[in-house]
């Protein structure tokens, strides 16, 4: 646990040392005849802080302080306010006269000011229970020295525990119990001396304390080398039976929150070193071992883990010991063991090996049979080697089963082994290594082979020539076996038994280090991804998808050639390895050929079902060198085929690579558009076709990326697919109604009509909608009949129940109900009666195409449908003077489009609102409908609705010397809303 700040421990104090000098502002001298033995109390207080009893009473052996019975018997005779400078004196004596080293100040103040608590605390509760200062407690009323006792103990022990806790971390209620609870006994005693005293000195017995001081004096001296002999046994015992072992728990927080009293003899540091502090803090030694990084690993995996040897090099000498770390939930526990004498002897062992070679291998024959290892030895100057019964029985042989020859030996090693296992024993024999260690398969007497380790070591001459070798063998194949288990389980997927991921990139690595040895290799990475695999999880559920991912993974690999790899990387994500292409084209062979098993149904759990992928190909005539980049560039084409429609596969090119590139970039510019006023909204004015008054406006979005206008075409789907459409549409509808409010105050005559924002079927689907449409009006002041919420048929026929309750509430709030791009979707005609509609936006593909023989027809009965509905209908996309006589002609109310003004910012828009006029008065007579604009557009409106339909291109607003009657002048059309 960390320790307290500074800061707080410093207000602790403050807090008690203020309350002592409070206390001891409060003391007092006693009566004139009791001065005498006031002051020999005092100067006992300041010459004894230094002697100490030694009692083993406690949990830690904790001394009674002659001081703590000076200032009790000082508290009966006298009262708690002479006491409290009885005490203060004493303190004070005891941090400089007593103490090795000076007190620190702050610390002494704090000595003084538990005392005068302490104090004051027990002399009330003496008083309570019938004491009288003056009149000490006799055996027969007991009832106020056991309060006095008690209150002394608990307030005196509790705020020095509460000091402690603070500076270490600890819990106060767990220091006290640890340190303090079972010290109640040595209060008892000083406190019984104390009252004893307090009756002799109340009767001046001066000459019984006189005689009796003597004796006690050399009792007490007695007592106490009893007690240092007792204690100096107790802990050469303790030291004794654990000086090789130990045991320390460290937290999270890597500080030691326990050091077994053993760990003192074997790292040099006590309990008082290391608590509280970081383990390599306290012992810096271990900062160059492996101990820290140990420590961490059990940390990260939560796994026991261990540490064989390692030197601790101390000031009194190197020490060698083994650690094993275990974990629990706070923390670990690190487990010392001192094996210096151990290693010592190992040392000395090795060092004199060669000189008792023979005869060691001679006494291990001797105990061969009752050996858990097979002995080997081996005469390399004749050529003979002999194995002992157990070695023999661990390849299935019987013990009387002559064997003398190496050849019978190697023949049953593995043939992978055999090198391996001859170039490690010529290496040890010449002089190379050592020692001889091996690990390898023996085949046994049943056919199967056996993991063994194999070590030896060589007798040799003084010249250095190896003359025989001598070893054991290990059966370690359960070992083994759980070793490849584990590999296989972290390399394979474990539903369809594939290679995962790291196995895959291993793999990968390998082909692109050969393609970098021998160009003329060549392979390819096929990256695939199921399509619509989401639908089966959602609608039937992840078993059967599971069942699904193991059936596709099996036709899979029936497409594939000897030395191919296939591999899940996770989901619906598959890769493929193909090796040894003789031709790039064979790839697109081997993805035809996915695409066409595919084709075939699954009959998974009951069902029949289809699946096709999307297949990103990556060629090796890039040249690659890691990994990570042709995955890449599998994973850009397989994203290109989804994009071009699914089922099929697409060829990486380095085209592909600078898209995403520019993607990447695209997207982290569009989400912090709004953070950097990039966004911004134009105005385009909706016209009333019988009076020629400006009816209302439409807000249209505009970005401009760097300097550069970016067309909604570009902007919007991408903002759908980052999923930041929701917070940009209602940025959209809060800055219209920031802006129409603003001009409903400028213009309060009326000549503002109302402000419509178009509204995405992901914004009317929120559950929060509503309120962010009443936030919206109430944040600008705005009513709500002066906002019309633009939306598409999209919306009524994906959701159409949810669409009715949000419209209806809508309306009831007042807000005015658009339907835009009316007549091109298939099912809003069935919907369109249980909907509260305002107007129908005609579709500009209708407008268009005005002069064709169907087209006025189908405008003239949206017309006729509107009346009947009793809504308005508004043209959108108008161009020409034609297409207004037209509409008007059929009955059309209102229209907007070019012809009458293009998508105005708001200074200019204020501007048209400012000259109040109709538009045949702004519009200039002198420039025809199919005039073409100098200047390129630039700015393009925020698409809406579901798809979000894009917006057309509008002029650029801030022309030099540009009026407003040039600025709404008609330009020819362009791609998107007018």
């Amino acid at each position: 646990m960390t320790k307290l700040p500074v800061r707080a421990r410093f207000c602790i104090a403050a807090t008690v040392t203020i309350g002592a000098v409070v206390l001891l502002f409060f003391s007092e001298l006693p009566a004139v005849d009791r001065l005498p033995e006031f002051v020999g109390l005092a100067l006992a207080a300041i010459l004894t802080p230094a002697f100490k009893l030694h009692l083993p009473l406690t949990k830690n052996r904790a001394s009674v302080s002659p001081s703590l019975v000076i200032n009790f018997m000082s508290m009966l005779v006298f009262g708690p306010h002479p006491t409290l400078l009885i005490g203060a004196a004493g303190a004070l004596a005891q941090s400089t006269i007593g103490a090795p080293r000076r007190t620190p100040l702050h610390r002494t103040l704090f000595k003084i000011a538990c005392l005068a608590i302490t104090v004051h605390m027990a002399g009330l509760a003496y008083r309570a229970f019938g004491g009288s200062s003056g009149q000490p407690v006799h055996p027969w009323d007991l009832a106020p020295f056991v309060a006095a006792f008690l209150s002394y103990f608990l307030v005196n022990s509790g705020l020095v525990a509460l000091m402690a806790a603070a500076a270490t971390g600890q819990p106060s209620v767990w220091v006290w119990q640890q340190n303090f609870l079972w010290s109640g006994s040595r209060y008892f005693i000083a406190a019984s001396v104390a009252a004893v005293m307090a009756e002799l000195i109340d009767h001046r017995m001066w000459s019984f304390i006189a005689l009796g001081a003597i004796p006690v004096y050399m009792t007490y001296r007695a007592y106490g080398v009893y007690v240092g002999r007792f204690d100096g046994l107790h802990r050469h015992r303790e030291t004794s039976e654990s000086r090789n072992d130990g045991m320390a728990v460290i937290n999270r927080d890597g500080r030691v929150v326990s050091w077994d009293d053993a760990l003192e003899p074997i790292m040099g540091y006590s309990c008082e070193d290391v608590i509280g502090r970081p383990l390599v803090e306290a012992v810096p030694a271990l900062a160059d071992t492996m101990v820290p990084q140990v420590i961490s690993t059990v940390f990260a995996s939560g796994e026991a883990s261990a540490l064989e040897h390692f030197t601790l090099h101390r000031k009194t000498g190197r020490r060698i010991l083994q650690v094993r770390v275990l974990p629990f939930v706070s923390g670990v526990t690190v487990f010392w063991h001192d094996v210096t004498d151990r290693a010592d002897a190992e040392d000395a062992l090795r060092r004199s090996e060669e000189r008792y070679a023979s005869a060691f291998v001679t006494v291990g024959y001797l105990a061969a049979s009752g050996a858990s290892d097979g002995l080997w030895d081996w005469d390399l100057l004749r050529q003979e080697i002999s194995f002992s019964p157990r070695w023999k029985a661990m390849v299935g042989l019987s013990a009387g089963v002559g064997y003398g020859r190496s050849d019978e030996w190697f023949e049953r090693i593995h043939p992978d082994d055999r090198a391996p296992l001859h170039a490690a024993l010529e290496a040890h024999i010449a002089g190379e290594s050592a020692h001889f260690q091996h690990e390898h398969r023996i085949r046994h007497e049943d056919g199967t082979y056996r993991w063994v380790l194999c070590r030896g070591v060589a007798v040799r001459r003084v010249d250095g020539r190896a003359t025989r070798i001598a070893g054991s063998q290990t059966d370690i194949t359960e070992r083994a076996t759980a070793q490849e288990q584990l590999r296989h389980a972290a390399l394979h997927d474990t539903l369809t038994a594939l290679p995962n991921r790291a196995l895959f990139m291993e793999l990968l690595a390998q082909v692109i280090d050969r393609r970098r040895r021998h160009p003329e290799h060549r392979f390819a990475v096929l990256f695939l991804d199921i399509d619509r695999f989401k639908v089966v999880n959602d609608s039937l559920g992840h078993l059967v998808g599971d069942e699904l991912l193991a059936a596709i993974s099996r036709r899979l690999e029936s497409c594939l050639r000897d030395g191919d790899v296939l591999a899940r990387l996770g989901g619906d994500e598959f890769t493929i390895l193909l090796n040894d292409l003789s031709h790039v084209d064979q790839a697109s062979v081997i993805a035809d050929r996915i695409q066409a098993v595919l084709r075939t149904p699954f009959f998974v759990a009951g069902r029949e079902l289809f699946a096709t992928a999307s297949i990103g190909i990556a060629l090796s005539v890039t040249e690659y060198t890691r990994p990570e980049d042709i995955m890449r560039d599998a994973d850009t084409a397989m994203y290109r085929a989804k994009a071009l429609g699914k089922a099929r596969y697409e060829l990486f090119d380095a085209g592909m690579h600078a898209k995403a590139v520019d993607r990447l970039g695209f997207e982290n510019d569009l989400r912090g558009g709004i953070e950097r006023g990039e966004f911004a909204l134009h105005y385009q004015p909706i016209v009333s076709l019988a009076s020629g008054q400006w009816t209302g406006f439409e807000a249209l979005l505009r970005w401009e990326r760097s300097g550069r206008a970016i067309g909604p075409s570009e902007f919007i789907p991408v903002a759908e697919e980052m999923g930041i459409i929701e917070p940009l549409g209602t940025w959209v509808l809060q800055e219209a109604c920031r802006q129409a409010a603003a001009w409903r105050t400028q213009f309060p005559g009326g000549s503002f009509p109302g402000i419509t924002v178009n509204v995405s079927t992901r914004q009317l689907t929120r559950p929060d909608f509503l309120q962010i449409v009443k936030d919206a009006l109430r944040d600008a002041s705005l009513k709500p009949c002066d906002l019309r919420l633009e939306i598409t048929e999209t919306v009524l026929m994906d959701d159409p129940e949810r669409a009715e309750v949000v419209l209806r509430e809508l309306r009831h709030l007042g807000v005015k109900i658009y339907l835009d791009d009316f007549g091109t979707g298939f099912s809003s005609l069935s919907y369109l009666h249980r909907f509260p509609v305002d107007s129908l936006k005609i579709d500009r593909s209708f407008v268009a195409s005005l002069t064709d023989s169907e087209r006025p027809a189908i405008i003239e009965s949206i017309v006729t449908l509107a009346r009947t509905l009793g809504t308005h209908v508004i043209a959108e996309g108008v161009e020409t003077e034609s297409q207004v006589n037209e509409l008007a002609r059929l009955g059309c109310t209102e229209a907007q489009g070019f012809f009458f003004g293009h998508p105005l910012p708001a200074y200019m828009a204020e501007a048209l609102l400012a000259e109040s006029r109709p538009w045949k008065e702004v519009r200039p007579r002198t420039r025809r409908a199919s005039a073409r604009p100098r200047t390129k557009p630039r700015h393009a409106a925020l698409p809406h609705a579901g798809a979000w339909q894009h917006d057309r291109v509008g002029v650029e607003a801030s022309l030099p010397g540009c009026t407003v009657a040039e600025a709404v002048a008609p330009v020819p059309r362009l791609h998107g809303k007018r």
